[in-house]
């Protein structure tokens, strides 16, 4: 089954961003003594850092690409 750039970019993150909470989750239960909540809470906000990270990367790159496209349309006139 073949999965297009975006979704495979997804599925990316969100294993990145999973991972990431899983640790901070399993430290938090583990070390500090907390609660389960805490496990689902951190795994829910590294998701969301992760997507709003890689969303502001995509966008920072159009940005260069953008400028980087009229630059080159400037040098032309």
């Amino acid at each position: 089954m073949a999965y297009s750039v975006t979704l495979q970019k997804i599925l990316i993150f969100l294993g990145i961003g999973l991972t990431i909470g899983a640790v901070i989750g399993f430290s938090a239960v583990l070390g500090f003594g907390l609660d389960g909540s805490v496990f689902v809470i951190s795994m829910f906000l590294s998701i969301l850092t992760v997507f709003a990270s890689a969303m502001y990367a995509e966008l920072y790159h159009i940005r260069e690409a953008i400028n980087k496209q009229r630059q080159e349309e400037s040098r032309l006139r």
